[in-house]
């Protein structure tokens, strides 16, 4: 039986709940503004326009000055209350009203950065005569990442999600959420096999205590690919590469903990050999890989053979392939770090790597 491995139950923002959301910010401005503008705009209206101001006239305008910045600081009152507000919690008030946040690519705060970057491109999307506005409000309707993220979202890296539709990831531990691992048994050691993925890196990188020697199933400093084999360093991320050879290998013991990954779009693989990730994955000459895994990204923010990902029966490895945009890890207690080109690093249950716009959760189940 296999339960649930990672429970992300993630419902994206729709178009017209952004752009409700964003239309009651603005109302509220606008608002907040409308009385103190309104007086400025009756005391100009009052001027005799005579040549000569008299005394009345420059009470008029005095008091027309002084309604103007009050206007003005209410309204920058206001947009610093919101951009705190977003930055702490991932809410404006027309979120709140609407049940959407915006996060971080982890699920986490946006902060006061992303938040800054966020307005500024939205607001510089609306300078565009006519049409500005509505591109802004309704520009996550082209990103074709699942409507994620919209142009001011791309550029701060952020997303928005509706948490009356699904979780809140900045109250419930962020992209990964809640998970339910069964426990980790002690495994039997893992027989000697001849490596499936050839690797440069002499040692791998981890974030658990040093180890003195690789896994064995993962290949050995002192075992250099084959000449067939293309070194990785030699392998743009793009580059169309050998022949892959594909089999079931490793992991399909009875009764052993099953390694799954969870696809940002929805899919679920378990992890019983070598998988190679990318727009168009293939392998180097004759590696042997479980599955080329293709993710549809028109936007090629992920390269053709991004990553890989395989287990040694015991620990989970993933190794960035030299990928354009690289390969981040984000851990279970919230931690991130980059994943070195070219060297495995181990992830454990709970571990979220994003890659390009996409990303997966590992977790382990029963099998």
């Amino acid at each position: 039986m296999v339960g649930t491995v990672v429970n992300l139950e993630l419902a994206n923002a729709s178009t017209g709940k952004r752009a409700g959301a964003k239309l009651i910010d603005l109302g509220i401005a606008w608002l907040l503004q409308l009385v103190p503008f309104a007086l400025g705009a009756a005391s100009l209206l009052s001027l005799s326009g005579s040549r000569y101001p008299t005394s009345a006239d420059q009470q008029a305008l005095l008091a027309a000055t002084v309604w103007y910045v009050v206007g003005g600081v209410l309204g920058m009152a206001l947009w610093v209350f919101c951009w705190a507000w977003e930055a702490k919690t991932g809410k404006t008030p027309g979120q709140a009203m609407l049940g959407l946040r915006t996060s971080s690519l982890e699920g986490f705060a946006p902060g006061w950065g992303a938040v800054f970057v966020r307005n500024l491109v939205f607001g510089l999307i609306c300078l565009i005569p006519f049409v500005g506005v509505i591109l802004a409000l309704i520009s996550n309707a082209f990103d074709p990442n699942s409507k994620r993220q919209g142009w001011h979202d791309k550029a701060a890296r952020t997303f928005v999600f509706d948490v009356r539709a699904g979780r809140d990831p900045l109250t419930t531990g962020g992209i990964n959420g809640p998970a339910s691992f069964a426990p980790r048994p002690e495994l039997p050691a893992v027989q000697e096999v001849a490596s499936p993925m050839p690797v440069r890196s002499p040692t791998p990188v981890t974030s658990a205590a040093p180890v003195t020697s690789a896994p064995s199933s993962v290949p050995r400093p002192d075992r250099q690919p084959s000449a067939a084999v293309h070194p990785a360093a030699e392998v743009h991320p793009d580059a169309e590469v050998g022949q892959t050879r594909f089999s079931r290998v490793a992991g399909e013991r009875a009764g052993a903990d099953e390694v799954v990954l969870s696809f940002s779009d929805g899919r679920r693989v378990a992890l019983r050999g070598p998988v190679l990730v990318g727009r168009n994955p293939a392998g180097y000459e004759e590696e042997t890989v479980q599955e080329l895994l293709a993710v549809d990204d028109p936007g090629k923010s992920v390269s053709k053979t991004h990553l890989a990902v395989w287990s040694d029966g015991s620990r989970v490895w993933v190794q960035d392939r030299r990928s354009t945009n690289g390969t981040r890890i984000v851990r279970g207690d919230g931690g991130s770090s980059p994943a070195p080109a070219g060297q495995p690093v181990e992830v454990d249950a709970g571990d979220v790597v994003h890659f390009g716009d996409y990303f997966f959760s590992v977790g382990r189940s029963r099998a």
